[in-house]
């Protein structure tokens, strides 16, 4: 048989159904997919996001210098130390996740505590993602055994932008920290950017600015964006009453649609401010993009919708939580009830309408409780 003959046939072997001779490359992800803990001592689901992990427990149900969480890891990778190691997380522990075919490598933070959700927020603190391209605000919890405990509460669409190879420098992602403030060193910026060709071609043309308490799953970004943003998973054990703070709106004109064409009739971009507080179950431990503010599990909300324009100083808002449903003490004291907060530069950003340049500054918020008003 010539030589090319045989090189087809064997090339053609390859591709059939019955062939003996298979590859199937191994995977390369290298991720925490699910932390483990026993479920009488979590206050809710642990929150895994790029590279950290953070657990809310009760406090006394568990010595947190003896814990042991079992992971589920992306088919095929390993972690070291073994899933199931017991260790003490009185500081943050590290693990390292590597890949089915061992060429990639992932370092994980957990951090296990039983602070509890803070109800000031000034935007003080601020770190950068593994990459350095984008940032980050986290708080400091009540302290734990003298210790004052930070908290991984935010996220953003930032992960999903950095698809689009848009952003340099922290300062050109939609969601950054600002030294124009209200008060104090930083505040929050949130901006309505462009995601150039690479979102146009998804019918994605726009990337709001914007932050929530909950968690971004950037894996599904493009797939299901409107599930992508996990709003809550943040116990809340006191009742609100009223949302403050400060902010400063400037729209960047008349909205486009996820084509990139102007809506007719014209109407001009506007911003969100709104907070929800929501009662978990099996089915719902976070909110969503396509239930935020209308999901049937909503206890009280507080919308601000019709932000006024301003120029360089701050406006006040103070909005009175409306309930829905009774508050039920017993539930709110075992940690059934979730709150969450969202700010944005383009209320119709989750469907990619809004308008380039539309900013949204925002500074010291209060969620005032029950008992606690002024």
């Amino acid at each position: 048989m010539k030589p090319n003959r045989i090189l087809l046939l064997a090339a053609l072997s390859l591709l059939l159904p019955g062939a003996c001779i298979k590859t199937e490359l191994k995977n390369t992800e290298a991720d925490i997919i699910k932390c483990i803990l026993p479920e009488d001592i979590l206050k809710s689901e642990p929150k895994i996001t790029n590279t950290d992990i953070m657990v809310l427990i009760f406090p006394d149900k568990a010595d947190i210098t003896r814990l042991s969480p079992k992971f589920e890891l992306t088919p095929g990778a390993s972690i070291n130390p073994p899933s199931g190691t017991e260790r003490n997380f009185s500081n943050p522990q590290t693990y390292e996740v590597t890949s089915e075919d061992g060429q990639w490598k992932k370092v994980y933070s957990l951090r296990i505590t039983t602070a509890e959700m803070p109800t000031r927020f000034d935007f003080e603190n601020w770190e950068k993602d593994t990459t350095g391209r984008y940032e980050f605000p986290y708080e400091i919890g009540q302290e734990e055994n003298g210790q004052q405990k930070r908290l991984d509460i935010w996220d953003s669409g930032n992960a999903g932008f950095a698809l689009t190879g848009g952003g340099s420098t922290p300062d050109k992602y939609p969601t950054c920290s600002t030294t124009d403030a209200y008060s104090g060193k930083f505040a929050l910026k949130l901006e309505t950017r462009a995601t150039g060709s690479f979102g146009a071609n998804l019918k994605m043309p726009i990337a709001p600015g914007n932050l929530f308490i909950g968690k971004f799953e950037a894996e599904n970004a493009t797939r299901e964006p409107l599930k992508a943003t996990k709003f809550g998973g943040m116990p809340f054990t006191k009742k609100p009453v009223a949302f403050r703070g400060y902010y400063r709106y400037i729209s960047g004109g008349n909205v486009t649609d996820n084509k990139g064409n102007l809506v007719i009739p014209p109407k001009r971009d506007q911003g969100n401010i709104y907070a929800v507080l929501y009662e978990t179950d099996e089915n719902t431990p976070y909110l969503d993009g396509t239930n935020g503010q209308t999901s049937p599990n909503i206890i009280a909300r507080a919308v601000l919708d019709n932000l006024e324009e301003g120029g360089k100083g701050y406006t006040p808002f103070d909005i009175r939580f409306e309930y829905l449903k009774p508050f039920d003490p017993e539930k709110s004291k075992n940690s059934k009830y979730n709150i969450s907060m969202v700010f944005t530069s383009s209320i119709r950003g989750d469907i990619f309408e809004g308008a380039v340049g539309s900013t949204l500054y925002v500074d010291q918020i209060e969620i005032v409780t029950e008992g606690a008003e002024e």
